[in-house]
Parts: C-alpha cells; structure tokens; sequence
C-alpha cells in the first residue's frame, strides 16, 4: 500500500558535489510511521532519471551502490538512493546478521513504491530503477505488484535469488521448520538462515516472505514483471548463477556478462559497469 501522506523534508548536506549537481538528503515518511533517507541529485532535464537499490541488510552507502550513484550523477543523470527503513527509523548503518530481523518483503515493496512514485513525481519523468544483487529482486517484487508502475526500463546488477542460492545458507529445512510453526499458530521469533546470514533472527511469516522468492518464482516474475529490462553481471562471480541469468534472455530481457568481474564490480570493473549501464541508458534514450 503506498502511503498517500507521505512528507517529504529536503535537506541540503555539505558534501561533495559533483560536475553537475550538488548532492541533497532526502526524508520521507513510510506506511509504517518510520521515516527512511534517500540521496538525491538533480541532474539536466533531459536526462533519465534513476533509482538505484541496496541489496539485502545494506544501505545506499554500500560502495558498489554509492560509486555508481556518483558516476552516474556526474554524468548528469538525476539519482535517488533511498535505504530501506527494514523496520527501523532513519536506518544509516546495515543490519547485521544477528540482530532481530521483523521486516518482510512486502514492508520493502511498500517503500519502493513511495519512492518511485516520489521521483516520478519529483522529476515528471518514468524513472529507470537499478537494483544491486538482492535489491534487484526487491525491484521485481515491487513491478510484479505494480502494474501500472511509472517505471521505464530496469537494470538488475548480479542479480540473485533467495531459498538456497549459490553463496547461500538458507535451506529446505529452514523453511520447512517456519511452515510448521506457522501451521502450529507460532508466530514469534527464532533463528533461522538466509542469504550470506548463518544466524537470522525473524518471525517465521517475516523469514518465508524472503525465502519463497527463489529461483523458480524469480523465473516467473521475469516473465510477467511488465517493464523491459537488461541484467549486468561479472563472469566471474561465483555468487549467481550465470548459466540461469543467461536463460533470462528467452523473457525478453538484455542480459549483459562483463568479463573478470565479481559479484561486486569492485576494482577496475566499477568502470566496466558504469560503462553498460550509460550504454543502455543511451539505448533507452534514443527509443
């Protein structure tokens, strides 16, 4: 559900400032009542506006994150990072692991949808959203209930998928056991594993909402996700599945392998990256 009365409050930082926009801090008020921080650069007019989203427990401060939102600001794009709340007020650290995990994905869907809806309206254009790693399967969780989403195109960089992946602890039994104590009327905490997390602390509804978005329901929200989109991902991470990405291409979507990259595109591949994406932004331009 998108909030209606959501404020926002702009808030300029003196931080660095790039070739063509000064970088501004933005809040806006959630569903829940917990307010969550978006960087934002304005950038020319006639360039395409983009959201780019955390992956899994992160921030936007997260170096992959937080290079390519400069790189593309400076290239005079208009940019918004927001950091997902994950149940906490004005959240600027990641979540580690152990800590007490209440948020679900459909709160993530909720939050996305507010600040796709706040850029579009802020920029009176369709936004291009980029996710990185599991961000970009909260991308696809908010455009597969969002059918009439202002959303252009959508970028999902190594992209991956939840209930036991490549570089995963989570397994059947994790989710078996949170079936069970859902079917006993056991709502309250325990510890499962999810993602890079040994230990995951989490209700079992809030545990399922990530674990049952796994490589089977990924596939099919590739399928009916509405938005045309392009995946960007490094030959040599070992956290994907490449073979499954490259599939991907019989739905429709671009599928881009940089050569020697990792999961992160850190290194010399950070211009790699930036120089695919400019390239399918340019392609989207010129449409």
């Amino acid at each position: 559900m998108r909030s209606a009365a959501a404020v926002a409050t702009v808030i300029l930082l003196s931080l660095n400032t790039v070739a063509t926009a000064k970088e501004t801090s933005v809040i806006l008020e959630m569903s829940s009542g917990d307010s969550a921080e978006a960087a934002y650069w304005a950038g020319e007019p006639d360039m395409p506006a983009i959201l780019i989203q955390h992956g899994f427990l992160q921030t936007r401060h997260f170096p992959t994150v937080r290079r390519l939102a400069l790189a593309l600001a400076d290239s005079g794009f208009t940019v918004l990072t927001p950091t997902l709340t994950l149940g906490i007020d004005r959240r600027t650290a990641s979540l580690p692991c152990e800590a007490v995990h209440t948020h679900t994905m459909e709160h993530t869907q909720e939050e996305i949808a507010i600040w796709v809806d706040w850029l579009h309206a802020k920029t009176g254009q369709e936004p291009v959203v980029i996710g990185h790693s599991a961000g970009s399967i909260n991308l696809l969780d908010y455009l597969t209930h969002s059918p009439g989403s202002p959303v252009a195109h959508a970028i999902f960089i190594s992209v991956t998928y939840f209930g036991h992946g490549e570089a995963a602890f989570e397994s059947p039994e994790h989710a078996a056991r949170a079936r069970a104590a859902l079917a006993r009327g056991e709502a309250g905490l325990a510890e499962y594993a999810l993602g890079f997390c040994r230990q995951y602390v989490t209700t079992p509804a809030a545990y399922l909402s990530y674990y049952d978005w796994d490589k089977q329901r990924t596939n099919r929200a590739f399928q009916s996700c509405g938005v045309s989109s392009t995946l960007i991902a490094g030959s040599a991470d070992d956290r994907i599945d490449l073979e499954w990405i490259e599939t991907l291409q019989q739905h429709g979507a671009e599928v881009r392998i940089v050569e020697g990259a990792n999961h992160f595109f850190d290194q010399f591949h950070e211009f790699d990256l930036l120089d695919e994406i400019e390239h399918v932004l340019q392609g989207y331009r010129a449409q």
